[in-house]
């Protein structure tokens, strides 16, 4: 009986130790996938950023210079600490959403070329392409090779866009919250 579960034992072990193709690809699917959903929700959070921002300095701006011919329109210090750090934030929103290939210090400093990023081969003539596909499925090493020097650095863009769109956020409620307790703190002294 103990003979038979060792086997068993062995045998799955076997199993595990092996390369396995089918698990390698569906590991670099599901990265590629994951990699691409949170370039998406990056670029929609920057979307959303932004429409929130612009509403709100249009809104603000607009009221001063709709009534330019009448001086009852003040900003105060507060609309104006709003305006800034909404107009700051929609400015790093916007970084957050450029193509990864303009963040050139990642890319640069490494020597990737990046043969399957499409800005990188477009630059090839047809027969210089054809040359390094040729070259990446000569060995199955290679194309595991590319794929994951693509997603390493496809990642590390990642997180540099979702940094930027952080500090837009962050940016934001800062400018939010001070205009808050200005207000707060201006009208507390009005009524004392």
């Amino acid at each position: 009986m103990k003979n038979e579960k060792n086997i068993s034992l062995d045998v799955k072990k076997d199993k595990l130790d092996k390369f396995d193709g089918r698990g390698v690809q569906t590991l670099f699917r599901t990265l590629s996938r994951n990699h691409y959903n949170l370039l998406k929700m990056v670029d929609n959070k920057a979307r959303i950023v932004l429409t929130v921002n612009s509403i709100i300095t249009s809104l603000l701006l607009g009221m001063r210079f709709v009534n330019v011919g009448t001086k009852d329109v003040i900003i105060n210090i507060g609309t104006k600490i709003l305006v800034i750090s909404s107009m700051l934030s929609m400015v790093f929103a916007l970084f957050s959403m450029l193509p990864h290939h303009y963040f050139g210090k990642i890319f640069k400093n490494s020597g990737y070329k990046g043969t399957v990023y499409a800005e990188n081969f477009s630059l090839q003539t047809l027969e210089e392409f054809k040359q390094e596909f040729k070259r990446i499925m000569n060995k199955g090493q290679n194309i595991y090779d590319e794929l994951i020097n693509d997603l390493y650095f496809l990642g590390k863009s990642i997180a540099k866009k979702q940094k930027l769109l952080t500090l837009s956020v962050v940016v934001f409620l800062m400018g939010l919250i001070t205009t808050i307790l200005y207000t707060l703190f201006s009208e507390l002294i009005v009524f004392t």
